[in-house]
């Protein structure tokens, strides 16, 4: 059944299927009951489904793993797709895996370990398609072209978006759990414009990999 409303990412097709305000592979199933979905076209649908399975890879790996929705996903859902249920799926996270140095604070070599250092352009990707629907879930409209969406990344340092002022702004903020850990984020927006927001966002409980999402009008 064709659903009478344009798609949220493209504005300019009318949707025809429903699509995750996060991606459904990040959750274990049954996927949770506060799990929204959008309006959107085939096409946008299906156009990040590659992006988002090296995103939840990426999310998944280092201390995420440490925790229990980060564990259930790499046993659950990960790992038999690595064994053969998406075979391209290992020879691309090969791809992404590099040989890192370990430094003390003192400055000394520790030795050498393996991270996992996702493309920057597929983290945007994402992380611009959440934005868009964000705004959509707060105000039934999609995203204006003019806006600016802006995406950083904490990078295993969590204090530069957590230390005064945007702890005190998080602690204003909206707060929405999904799927008992997986997907965390805090939200503000101005009152008299919406388009104007910041969030963050934490999944798996692993606050090395903290992500902050503003929009703004250019």
């Amino acid at each position: 059944m064709s659903i009478s409303k344009k798609c949220y990412l493209c504005g300019s097709k009318l949707a025809d299927t429903r699509d995750h305000l996060f991606p459904s592979s990040l959750f274990n199933k049954p996927l949770p009951a506060n799990l929204r979905t959008l309006p959107a076209c085939t096409e946008c649908n299906n156009a990040l489904s590659s992006d988002e399975e090296k995103f939840r890879v990426f999310l998944a790996s280092g201390m995420a793993y440490e925790n229990e929705p980060g564990f259930r996903i790499w046993n659950e859902r990960i790992r038999p797709d690595l064994k053969g249920r998406r075979p391209l799926l290992k020879p691309t996270i090969r791809s992404y895996i590099r040989k890192a140095r370990v430094i003390s604070e003192s400055g000394a070599l520790l030795g050498r370990t393996l991270v996992l250092e996702m493309d920057g352009e597929v983290i945007n990707r994402v992380l611009r398609k959440i934005a868009k629907g964000l705004y959509y879930l707060d105000t039934g409209a999609i995203l204006p072209e003019n806006v600016q969406i802006l995406v950083d990344y904490a990078n295993g340092k969590p204090e530069r978006f957590l230390s005064p002022p945007l702890d005190e702004a998080i602690k204003g903020a909206k707060r929405v759990d999904l799927g008992n850990g997986v997907v965390t984020y805090w939200r503000n927006t101005m009152k008299d414009d919406p388009t104007n927001s910041i969030t963050w966002l934490m999944f798996y409980k692993d606050k090395d990999k903290l992500f902050m999402i503003c929009t703004y009008r250019g």
